[in-house]
């Protein structure tokens, strides 16, 4: 048996092969996004198919944490029917008494050591997607998380039905996680296949 032609035949038929293009990580979570909202677009629930449908303003997103798996999220409080395809954040505490304290205290999972609390609003800040996702990376039960996150956001703003751009309160947390919680932050743009940008926070 001849194996240096059958080697050599394989990486001939190799290099004919036409080249792929390998996807990129914003391509990647575009698509968990995509595939994530078509999901919810079709629940049974009208008010779910409604915040996640074509007019609906309601925002998915997936981060990746230094090339690793897609981490997805949703805001309102969806977890707990998704929580196959969405992480839950603070919302994994299941205690509902304990949980309001927590929410009502601004408590906060992200780098507990500079901890970051968040402000009241119209909605709790902690269950956008957004914090979801870092409050998952640093809970107690993962490693400390470092390095570089990705984050492929897609909110249906009335303004822009692609953007990129995390809300003001999300910036805040954003901001505090890369500067005080040895995290680098980049953001997708509206064309996945760019490459993703820093985030940029104001000077401290």
């Amino acid at each position: 048996m001849n194996t240096g032609n059958a080697a050599a035949s394989t990486v001939n038929v190799a290099a004919m092969a036409p080249s792929v293009t390998p996807t990129s990580i914003c391509e990647e979570l575009q698509t968990q996004n995509t595939s994530l909202r078509k999901d919810l677009s079709e629940d049974t629930a009208k008010n779910v198919n409604e915040a996640f449908g074509p007019s609906g303003a309601t925002t998915v997103a997936h981060g990746a944490l230094s090339g690793g798996n897609p981490i997805g999220a949703t805001s309102r409080l969806l977890p707990s029917r998704y929580n196959k395809r969405v992480v839950e954040g603070l919302w994994e505490e299941k205690d509902k008494s304990k949980r309001r304290k927590m929410l009502a205290s601004g408590s906060s999972n992200v780098c507990p050591q500079k901890p970051f609390k968040y402000a009241k609003g119209y909605r709790p800040h902690q269950s956008h997607c957004e914090s979801k996702i870092l409050e998952t990376l640093f809970s107690p039960s993962n490693p400390k998380p470092s390095g570089t996150l990705v984050l492929n956001i897609n909110w249906q703003s009335t303004k822009n039905p692609n953007s990129k751009e995390a809300c003001e309160a999300c910036q805040k947390l954003l901001c505090h996680a890369q500067k005080e919680c040895n995290l680098v932050i980049k953001l997708c743009q509206e064309d996945p296949k760019d490459p993703p940008e820093p985030l940029l926070c104001p000077p401290s």
